[in-house]
Formats: C-alpha cells, structure tokens, sequence
C-alpha cells in the first residue's frame, strides 16, 4: 500500500477518533471541520484517495455515514477481516 500523506493521515485519525467516540462515521460536512479543510470537496478527495489505497470503504454509495475503516495508521493487516486461524492437522 501507498503511504499517506500529513493530510490523509490527519483526516483518517479523525475519521478513527469520531467513530471511537460517536460510534458511526462522521458525515463529510463534520470533516471538513475535524480536520480543517475548506470544503467537502477537499474532503471527498481525501476519502477517495484513502479508498483507493485501502484504509477506508465508502459503502454503500451516496449514503452520508458511509464510511467503513479497513486499516488503522499503524495497523498493516485488514481490520474488517477475521485474522486467519492455523489449521493444525493430527499428522502434524
């Protein structure tokens, strides 16, 4: 995965924080405030680049808290996937 930049990582630590303390996603108008940007425009920009680069889903579309984190910042497995389990065979 690409690494991120100071302002898809700021909006992705808001993004975790809001949810964390809100238990939903903020909407794009909260972001803007969140993280200081100016316009949601700035910020659908922000969400579909962290979209394309696998920290974030935005599902289903058009919805307004449609925000799904995938991976935290310090976090490099999937957070919406189970961890796998070893499968240990009696031959073993």
């Amino acid at each position: 995965m690409d690494g991120l930049t100071p302002r898809q990582t700021g909006c992705l630590r808001h993004i975790i924080e809001y949810i964390r303390e809100n238990g939903i996603a903020p909407t794009r108008r909260e972001l803007v405030r969140l993280a200081d940007q100016k316009s949601t425009n700035g910020v659908r920009q922000i969400l579909l680049a962290l979209e394309k680069k696998g920290y974030v889903k935005l599902h289903p579309p058009g919805r307004v808290r449609n925000i799904v984190v995938l991976r935290g910042l310090n976090d490099h497995r999937q957070l919406a996937r189970p961890p796998a389990r070893a499968r240990i065979s009696e031959d073993d």
